[in-house]
């Protein structure tokens, strides 16, 4: 059953974007904005598309977009994420573990088409949108390698299993940020990135919040 609330959020987003989204609508934090940039210079030459594994409206990917092409980093972006916020069975099990109820529906009312539009409007039409959930997606849908990756779907879950499906396509010398690692967060992704480090014998390393895996 389609939620009235949020269709009507949908149509109007779309129907706005030009003026809500004059400026690209990044929700990292600066920090770990910089910290995700700078992961980018320091892979430039490392081969394989990047990869942003939940990216809400999309700003993120047109900064670093923009960044790449500047720095002449010739390698393609892909932005994969459901584009209508998070899988009910996976959100109910991190609400177990405390995150509030009352942020289940904070990235719903958006939409691929709305994505592209906003990308459009910045000049990044050279970014890639997948649609689905990451761990349902099939493998034929996803790059055979990979050079960064930022993962920000904020649950446990899809944290853990986009880590096992990525780390093997991570090229050497390639890295994978996760988002929402922070101690004490509602958010639980750092339950997922630790135990995917914890099973490979990799080293936890966080920094301003971030869960860093480097190949």
């Amino acid at each position: 059953m389609v939620d009235v609330k949020y269709e009507l959020k949908r149509i109007a987003r779309n129907t706005l974007a030009p003026l809500l989204y004059r400026y690209p609508p990044f929700a990292l934090q600066p920090e770990r904005l910089y910290l995700f940039l700078h992961h980018l210079i320091l892979t430039k030459s490392v081969p394989g598309p990047v990869v942003e594994i939940g990216c809400n409206l999309g700003g993120t990917a047109v900064i670093a977009r923009r960044m790449l092409d500047r720095i002449g980093a010739n390698k393609s972006y892909i932005c994969i994420d459901t584009f209508d916020g998070f899988v009910d069975e996976q959100f109910e099990t991190d609400e177990a573990l405390g995150t509030p109820v009352t942020d289940q529906n904070l990235f719903s009312g958006n939409s691929k088409s709305l994505v592209a539009k906003i990308l459009r409007q910045h000049q990044c039409d050279n970014v890639e949108l997948i649609q689905g959930d990451i761990i349902k997606l099939p493998d034929t849908l996803l790059p055979s390698t990979c050079s960064a990756v930022l993962l920000d779907v904020d649950l446990t879950e899809p944290t853990y299993v986009a880590l096992k499906r990525f780390w093997p396509k991570l090229e050497r010398g390639g890295v994978i940020l996760v988002d929402d690692c922070q101690e004490r967060s509602t958010w639980k992704a750092r339950i997922g990135y630790s135990r995917f480090c914890q099973e490979e014998g990799l080293p936890e390393c966080y920094e301003y919040g971030v869960g860093i895996i480097m190949r």
